[in-house]
């Protein structure tokens, strides 16, 4: 065949993997009277993007057979399957960076930037640091790469650290880190970033948007969120489902729920399923499980089809309002009518609508016959639900099973303590406590925000940073004095922490 012949094939058999077509690039493969290396890499990256791990590596493993000559595009095909597979995803990444060192390929900035990249999403930060350390040309995407890995797992002085290091970062640079100081709860260091982003002239695109929209709702800043609305409408950003759905969900956890709903309205094309989740569940926060149940069904009447966040949404809405039959009615309508598979967190929503309500066997019925064996989302559902009625059994059940699962995290302890405390069972507290000490579980810090005269105010226990401290500390102690001593007792009876009973024990 002549190479403009193979690359007619080649060009049409891209077309079909590009649009995601998978039965007719099958088949205009299997038609072609030759193929390369190019024809084998486009297989390879279409069943991999198309969720169809097995395949991609079945052919990548035909094409190192047929000892056509493997090129870098070859191995980043592959190393997208790599990781995304659940189970052997991490030793197929490891043999494939050991099939790249061998074949030679390391010195290309591609590959080498991709297996940094698929050691970052396996959590494997000190593997993707040492590659990169390694590597003898760096770009942009491999810098952000690092700093997107070290943020997700919550690393932000090392995340920072390298974000500072990049020559010149670009808008995915900034957006990494600052969607990174989101979501570990650091809301006024991510709207600095943002601040200081804007300040510099760099554009920002719909995801630095919507994690800085994150950041405002995550410590309450009404204010920054209305300021970031405005840009919005100053420099007519089109609006996506992205963006307009962040703006409702600020609005929503800043407390102004009607805007929210308004930013929803305003949006004309509402087939997007992202918007109306997020509208269902700002109702739901509200307290509003009705108003839910009736845009849910809305939604279903312009024709938008529901997703698993859907059911999450919707599930927690009925949980929160105390409708547990809706929840139930919709949870086997969503499932039966519209396909959904349920997973663990569909379960773990099911858990905690049952367990709200004081539906205990219900709860031990559907525990006993789920199709998953409950994870930590499950165990701490039931967790909280035993604490609010009571029902320690079940409570030191779900707990010892959460603190199996999740030995570090401290929240299982810490309930499984005020659980203890409610029924006076000190010596258990106690036990609980050495347990943490042993294990060196710290509880995470609570802190919370207070925004005065376009200024976030953040606190935390035992907080001696603040400059107003002693001004702080002088009103608490007034306040103190004015309260009724009969209703403190009442309610450190009712709602003792963990932090109080350890503070008195010997």
């Amino acid at each position: 065949m002549s190479m403009t012949n193979l690359y007619s094939w080649n060009n049409m058999l891209s077309g079909y993997a590009k649009q995601g077509l998978i039965k007719p690039a099958r088949k205009l493969f299997d038609e072609m009277p030759e193929r390369d290396v190019v024809s084998w890499n486009t297989m390879v990256i279409m069943f991999a993007k198309s969720g169809f791990f097995n395949e991609a590596l079945g052919f990548f493993r035909e094409l190192r057979k047929l000892r056509i000559g493997l090129n870098e595009f070859s191995f980043a095909g592959v190393l997208i399957a790599c990781v995304k597979m659940e189970k052997f995803g991490l030793n197929l990444t490891k043999q494939v960076h050991g099939q790249v060192l061998v074949s030679g390929f390391f010195s290309n900035l591609v590959l080498s930037s991709s297996i940094v990249d698929a050691y970052s999403k396996s959590d494997l930060m000190s593997e993707a640091k040492k590659l990169f350390d390694e590597m003898p040309v760096k770009d942009v995407f491999t810098w952000t790469t690092l700093v997107s890995g070290y943020a997700k797992l919550g690393d932000m002085e090392t995340a920072h650290r390298l974000f500072d290091e990049i020559p010149v970062p670009n808008p995915v640079s900034w957006t990494s880190l600052i969607s990174g100081y989101a979501r570990a709860g650091l809301g006024s260091e991510a709207l600095k970033l943002f601040s200081d982003m804007m300040m510099r002239g760099i554009a920002p695109d719909q995801f630095t948007f919507s994690c800085s929209l994150c950041a405002c709702a995550s410590i309450a800043s009404l204010k920054h969120g209305k300021q970031i609305h405005c840009h919005l409408i100053r420099t007519v950003f089109k609006a996506n489902a992205i963006v307009v759905s962040s703006l409702i969900d600020m609005y929503s956890k800043c407390g102004s729920l009607a805007v929210g709903k308004s930013v929803f309205n305003l949006m004309g094309d509402k087939l997007d399923v992202v918007l109306w989740n997020t509208m269902i569940s700002a109702l739901a926060q509200h307290g509003l499980g009705e108003d839910s149940i009736q845009l849910f069904q809305d939604m279903l009447r312009v024709g938008t089809k529901p997703s698993k966040i859907t059911l999450v949404v919707i599930l927690n809405a009925c949980s929160h309002s105390g409708l547990v039959d809706e929840g139930l009615h919709l949870f086997e309508f969503l499932t039966q009518e519209h396909g959904i598979d349920a997973d663990l967190e569909h379960y773990a929503c099911l858990v905690d609508l049952l367990g709200r309500a004081g539906r205990f066997e219900e709860v031990k019925d559907l525990l006993e016959k789920m199709p998953h064996k409950p994870d930590g989302r499950v165990w701490n559902a039931l967790l909280g639900a035993s604490r609010i009625h009571g029902n320690i059994e079940l409570g030191r059940i779900a707990a010892e099973h959460l603190i199996e699962i999740e030995p570090q995290s401290s929240g299982a302890y810490v309930l499984l303590s005020n659980i203890f405390a409610l029924i006076g069972k000190w010596e258990s507290v106690e036990k609980v406590r050495n347990l943490m000490s042993e294990r060196q579980v710290k509880k995470e810090q609570a802190i919370s925000w207070l925004e005065v005269e376009s200024k976030v105010h953040s606190f935390s226990v035992f907080d001696h940073l603040h400059p107003m401290k002693d001004e702080l500390y002088l009103v608490l102690e007034q306040l103190v004095g004015h309260m009724d001593d009969e209703m403190i007792l009442h309610d450190a009876m009712k709602y003792l922490d963990f932090d109080t009973i350890v503070q008195e024990l010997p």
